[in-house]
């Protein structure tokens, strides 16, 4: 967000919102999952206090403060329009936990906010100002609580410099625009002139041509204040920790802790990245170079924080797990075992602790459980398969698989439950964000923070869950709501419309959207044994 413009009247935020979005990333339970790894005794989501610099229309802390009602979280944002709206949507959704200002971040030490244990800083830092820049690490320096969490997003070098380039252009060639939603659709213009305009089968014409389908397929604001703001001044991950270090703050980890390991990167330069035995920081930057890294979400601690980077399966202690896999087939009778992570791809395994360990975590679904109980079940299962002489040293093993898969996006690591919430009423009842957002067309946010597509029935669906009805009433709602044409039910590729046929395809269609909802979290724990049971 361009902070450096102080005219209400030149604030681009207001002219060109961005959307209603949350993420996954700045979640406060992910981000005291990773202090916890590297024996930071980071605070619980239930009780925190949390900061948000630049919190848009407050989607992202919204989805957090309806999960954790005794925790308190503060909305920072320049944009009056933003601010409006996300007080608008709070007064919708009835939560009582959270607050949003409008201010200037170089002034907000006037509000005395006292102090955090989480901050977030997403999509600011790079994008403003260097007052602003500083005033954002004063802020997590000063604000931020003993045991604390800064997290700040930024675009990075070396990956942004021929992303620079294309700013550049399109700086150029909307120069003399005032209209930002101009600028924008004659900078998508330039870009698609670009490609169709050089050679396919050049580096730079590939280049182009990758830039322009990223382009086609973000929200206009993403290009008027990524591409044509003011201020966007990328740096390299060495220049954003000094300048954190000049605060007293230093590098906790990477909000996706699998960018830490040198192992991950493919097998010749993480082999001469070991030989260098270079320290932690000059082996982020080299893997940065090696990655052409575009983007960075840098987390921050105290300097006098008593880090400890060993892995060590005892922190596992109080933490909790949630999958990032799911199971595709077991093969054989030795248990080699296929599991697909969240781009798809497979991973086969064969070890019995192993394959234990990840078909019980892929069985979680999108839920959590404590990583205590996870290891325990774990044993259980593998006594009654093979002799175990020493328990305590197979739960140490088993720690340490759940700590590579932590490390290899397998699984994350969280401090405390994602929700301590419980629906309110026996009826199926959905996350009062979740509603707002579906009532309104848009994806909606899972606990995780996720972003979920969410089609006209499901968005429907979701709508209506408010806990007044029940199975019969929910599904009288939705045939009402086709009636009135708020919604389309197809059949064989075709709308549905006899009204007999529509109520019978929508019943039949109840338990399987319930279930999904229920299993991401959108529907709220606490639904009646009626509905349960209708799974």
């Amino acid at each position: 967000m361009n902070y450096s413009k102080i005219s209400e009247a030149t604030n681009a935020y207001d002219d060109l919102p961005y959307p209603a979005y949350s993420f996954a990333a700045t979640h406060v339970a992910h981000l005291g999952g990773i202090g916890r790894i590297f024996s930071l005794a980071t605070a619980l989501p239930a009780n925190c206090r949390v900061l948000e610099l630049g919190c848009a229309s407050g989607v992202n802390l919204l989805g957090m403060a309806q999960d954790y009602p005794e925790a308190q979280f503060f909305g920072v944002d320049y944009s009056s329009r933003q601010i409006g709206e996300a007080n608008e949507i709070l007064s919708i959704t009835g939560l009582k936990n959270v607050k949003f200002i409008c201010k200037d971040i170089r002034s907000l030490h006037e509000q005395n906010l006292g102090k955090f244990d989480y901050i977030i800083v997403h999509g600011i830092y790079s994008w403003v100002d260097a007052a602003t820049q500083d005033a954002v690490l004063t802020i997590c320096s000063e604000n931020l609580n003993t045991h604390g969490v800064a997290y700040v997003s930024y675009n990075c070098l070396p990956g942004w410099s021929m992303r620079g380039a294309l700013r550049d252009m399109m700086l150029m060639h909307t120069g003399g625009i005032p209209d930002i939603k101009e600028k924008v659709l004659q900078a998508k213009a330039l870009i698609k002139f670009l490609a169709n305009s050089s050679s396919d089968q050049s580096p730079y014409g590939k280049y182009l041509q990758q830039e322009l389908a990223m382009l086609q397929n973000v929200d206009n604001s993403y290009i008027a204040h990524d591409f044509l703001e003011e201020n966007n001044s990328p740096l390299y991950f060495n220049g954003f920790v000094t300048a954190a270090a000049g605060k007293k703050l230093v590098y906790l980890g990477d909000a996706d802790p699998s960018t830490m390991v040198v192992d991950n990167l493919p097998e010749a330069p993480a082999k001469t990245l070991k030989e260098l035995n270079l320290n932690l920081l000059a082996t982020e930057q080299y893997m940065d170079f090696l990655r052409n890294r575009m983007f960075r979400s840098t987390l921050l601690c105290h300097a006098d924080s008593k880090l400890d980077r060993s892995v060590d399966p005892a922190r596992l202690s109080g933490l909790e797990v949630t999958s990032n896999i799911t199971l595709k087939e077991q093969l054989g009778k030795k248990d080699n075992t296929i599991f697909l992570n969240l781009h798809g791809d497979e991973l086969t395994v064969n070890d019995p602790i192993t394959v234990e360990l990840f078909t019980q975590v892929a069985s979680l679904g999108r839920k959590s459980k404590p990583c205590d109980e996870l290891i325990e079940s774990v044993v259980k299962v593998l006594s009654s398969k093979f002799e175990i002489k020493d328990a305590e040293v197979v739960k140490s093993d088993i720690g340490r698989v759940l700590l590579n898969g932590y490390f290899k996006k397998m699984v994350d690591l969280i401090v405390g439950p994602l929700s301590v919430r419980h629906a309110a009423s026996i009826n199926p009842e959905a996350l009062p964000l979740a509603r707002w957002q579906a009532s309104n067309g848009l994806k909606v946010s899972s606990p995780r923070l996720d972003m979920i597509d969410a089609d006209q029935f499901v968005g429907k669906f979701i709508t209506l869950c408010d806990g007044t009805r029940d199975r019969a009433a929910l599904i009288e709602a939705m045939a009402e709501s086709l009636g009135k044409h708020e919604f389309i039910l197809n059949e064989n590729n075709k709308p549905i419309k006899d009204p007999d046929r529509a109520r019978k395809v929508i019943e039949t269609l109840y338990n399987g959207v319930l279930n999904n909802l229920i299993q991401v979290g959108i529907i709220l724990p606490g639904t009646s044994e009626e509905n349960e049971g209708a799974l």
